[in-house]
């Protein structure tokens, strides 16, 4: 009877080959919430996947992985077109033949799965992150141009956000938009509980992620420096690997504010959500955010900038604070808020739980399913 209900459903081939960050994390989410939903699906993700012993087979999962290559461009090369390791995505899809391969990440590799539709005639679902048109900063060329490429080529854009949504419809009008909004990070920290004590002394305010320029570090610094002169017994930790203005990287270590410039393991990044009390986004300019999905998740409250779709996920006063871009005086007025009035924390931790679960996996992956279906009963394959 099982293997009569996987016959009948779409064939889907779920392709991350990101290896770090929030696209193993998602893709993990996404796959983990298939099974949970009963849907059988393949899953081809990188052998460098910083998760990949947690891609176990299942009933409902077949895992298959692929060496691909390191961030620069040298192994891209070597990697692309000297070895043509791509090469095995052809064995790949012409062992499944997938009736829909669902890309969760852009990776250039993507650029074959379009080229080799018409041989094996499946419809591409493509989710996209950042609007790869309106970069938020100056992008690789050579990336740049083909995920705008394949945006306008592939059968179906999902999106995370309203915001996102509205925001590449402008560039591509006459393609179909779905939103599969960004679900929480809930299998970031297994068997993992957030507890809050509001009888610690200090407030542990968090920043973690990439660290580029777009994200405020700087406001964020300035707003410190403000709480620090008051002798407020507040600790900032900024968690991330990245290249910053050396000034600010002087003023940082001026202040004492704990600065982790390297990659964070899923596990010290899980330590660090233990600790903290608040969350800090002070973002310049943004689509989505991992951090948002985290607060929700583990109900963590989050201070952050009204950019991109953060506005769908906080509610102003309720699980969190939005303040304008650049802002320093209101984010460093926030913090101190939450500094001297912990029933608060409290409060927003516990709303931030509640609005989670509006945005658990396994209630978003029950569309991309209908979605799956809607989509293999339209038809024939039609070439864009």
């Amino acid at each position: 009877m099982k293997q009569k209900n996987k016959l009948s459903m779409p064939k889907v081939l779920l392709l991350s080959l990101q290896k770090f960050g929030g696209g193993a994390i998602d893709s993990l989410e996404m796959s983990d919430a298939l099974m949970e939903n009963r849907f059988f699906h393949y899953i081809l993700i990188s052998e460098g996947n910083e998760l990949s012993d947690r891609f176990i087979d299942t009933e409902y999962r077949k895992v298959i992985k692929i060496k691909t290559f390191a961030s620069n461009y040298f192994s891209f090369l070597i990697n692309t077109f000297l070895l043509f390791r791509w090469i095995k995505l052809i064995q790949i899809l012409r062992k499944i033949k997938p009736d829909i391969v669902h890309i969760t990440h852009f990776h250039i590799w993507c650029f074959f799965v379009y080229l080799l539709r018409p041989i094996f005639k499946y419809k591409i679902f493509y989710g996209v992150h950042d609007n790869p048109f309106e970069p938020k900063e100056k992008p690789v060329f050579l990336m740049n141009f083909f995920e705008k490429l394949f945006v306008k080529k592939a059968d179906l854009i999902l999106t995370y956000s309203n915001f996102m949504k509205e925001s590449i419809k402008k560039y591509v009008p006459n393609k179909t938009i779905e939103v599969l909004p960004l679900g929480i990070h809930s299998d970031l920290c297994p068997k993992f509980e957030k507890k809050f004590n509001p009888n610690k002394e200090s407030l542990d305010v968090l920043f973690f992620g990439r660290l580029e320029s777009y994200k405020g570090i700087d406001t964020l610094v300035r707003a410190y420096e403000i709480l620090k002169k008051e002798n407020l017994k507040i600790k900032l930790t900024i968690a991330g690997r990245g290249k910053i203005d050396k000034d600010l990287e002087n003023k940082i270590n001026e202040l004492g504010i704990i600065f982790k410039n390297y990659w964070i393991s899923n596990e010290e990044l899980c330590r660090l959500i233990e600790n903290c009390d608040v969350l800090v986004a002070p973002y310049k300019n943004a689509t989505q955010s991992g951090m948002v999905s985290v607060a929700l998740a583990y109900g963590v409250p989050i201070i952050a900038t009204n950019v991109g779709s953060f506005s769908e996920y906080i509610k102003d006063g309720v699980n969190g604070f939005l303040i304008d871009v650049d802002d320093y005086l209101t984010l460093a007025e926030k913090i101190k808020v939450l500094y001297q009035n912990r029933w608060l924390v409290m409060e927003m931790a516990k709303k931030a739980k509640e609005i989670g679960k509006l945005y658990k996996w396994n209630s978003i992956m029950k569309k991309a399913i209908d979605l799956y279906k809607n989509y293999t009963q339209k038809g024939s394959y039609k070439d864009e």
